[in-house]
């Protein structure tokens, strides 16, 4: 089926963000990782810093599943050697 070449969606300039959250701060013996939670007006989306750069951006339809994968990426960094810091939650 051949496709429309004169439909075009438009990309997002702009991401308007509604909230922003640090849920995990671990700190291995080399790396500093931060784990944002990003509020949107559509969904969720999760960021990874790594020494102040950003690693990972994931999206999510909901809070509770950007959590869970959350908490699911904090354990294993945790198996590797990171702490969690308490204090960032």
């Amino acid at each position: 089926m051949p496709r429309d070449s004169s439909v075009h969606v438009p990309a997002r300039n702009r991401i308007d963000e509604d909230g922003r959250q640090s849920i995990a701060f671990l700190q291995g013996s080399r790396q500093t990782v931060n784990v944002v939670l990003v509020a949107l007006t559509d969904g969720v989306e999760l960021e990874v810093w790594a020494d102040g750069s950003l690693r990972r951006r994931a999206r999510f339809l909901r809070d509770t599943e950007a959590r869970k994968y959350s908490d699911r990426l904090a354990s294993r960094l945790q198996r590797r050697g990171y702490r969690r810091d308490t204090e960032a939650r």
